[in-house]
């Protein structure tokens, strides 16, 4: 094994371990808030919990390991965490894309909602609560919104995907839409989480900025945040043809972006199947597996 493999290796290697400690945290906070609140006789709101999790599970860890980088003296380290601007019509398809990706989201889910609905009469799992008041849209913008789409896509894309990518594109992209879905684990809603974590790393390929994956990532859970209450009653009347149009306007958004000159190029110093298999099987992710599955049946009581 040559040197640089070697040391693409032991990249990607602590990288696994730093997304199990994150998963744990996660576990953690969420156990610690869940423990806190019961004691409390007037609770803070679902989003004011929910933010305090994602702060401390996924912004403490990413703000030592960002500090950390910054204090190595490597001047790229901007640019290779894509953290640069990028042109307007690359934040205008990653908008379009998040509002219509969100439908298509939906689509993917109803055959696991069917099943598990159908198996647990109507159980199927965590429940975000809807918001319907003013306050608790700009809290749900907040704690739903704002911070996961930074958080998440400086951790997913910034962090992971720019260590495997080193190593190959094509296991960056799936790699990282797989953890993606682990982080959410909804089993109704996983294969949903997968499509958005793929289409997140095509955005970052396509624009080379992590600010157009945030405003992806920031589109698609506000229009999360808006369907119940603010999106389904306008559509129900005709909410199949218009799943079936935003459908249409998601493909052909992609399909431009996707012709767009220019680009991260692909990389493949390593084989896409043996960095795939051997992140998969790698203790880190089997450890993060056992905690996600933990976490599921304790907190949803299942």
């Amino acid at each position: 094994m040559t040197e640089k493999k070697y040391e693409l290796r032991k990249q990607i290697k602590s990288v696994r371990w730093m997304i199990f400690w994150v998963v744990l945290a996660q576990f953690a906070a969420e156990v610690l808030v869940e423990a806190v609140v019961s004691f409390m006789a007037n609770p803070p709101h679902k989003y004011i919990q929910i933010a305090l999790v994602e702060l401390v599970a996924i912004g403490v860890p990413i703000s030592i390991y960002a500090k950390t980088l910054w204090r190595s003296g490597n001047k790229q380290i901007k640019q290779e965490l894509c953290l640069k601007p990028c042109g307007a019509g690359y934040i205008i398809l990653a908008a379009i894309l998040g509002v219509s990706g969100q439908f298509v989201m939906m689509l993917l889910n109803v055959p696991a909602n069917f099943v598990i609905n159908l198996v647990s009469g109507g159980a199927s799992g965590e429940v975000i609560p809807v918001a319907e008041r003013w306050y608790e849209l700009l809290l749900g913008i907040f704690a739903l919104v704002i911070i996961p789409a930074v958080l998440e896509e400086f951790w997913m894309r910034g962090i992971i995907f720019r260590a495997y990518n080193r190593c190959n594109t094509t296991a960056a992209v799936f790699f990282t839409a797989l953890i993606f879905a682990l982080l959410h684990l909804r089993i109704n809603e996983a294969l949903g989480f997968f499509f958005m974590g793929l289409v997140a790393s095509v955005v970052l390929i396509k624009s080379k900025s992590l600010y157009a994956s945030m405003v992806y990532h920031a589109f698609s859970n506000l229009t999360a945040l808006l369907f119940s209450a603010h999106i389904m009653p306008w559509i129900i009347d005709f909410i199949w043809v218009a799943f079936a149009v935003i459908t249409l306007i998601f493909v052909l958004t992609f399909w431009l972006l996707i012709k767009q000159k220019g680009g991260m190029k692909k990389t493949k110093t390593l084989r896409t199947s043996a960095i795939i298999i051997t992140s998969l099987f790698s203790m880190p992710m089997i450890f993060s597996v056992i905690t996600v599955v933990i976490k599921y049946f304790l907190l949803s009581g299942g």
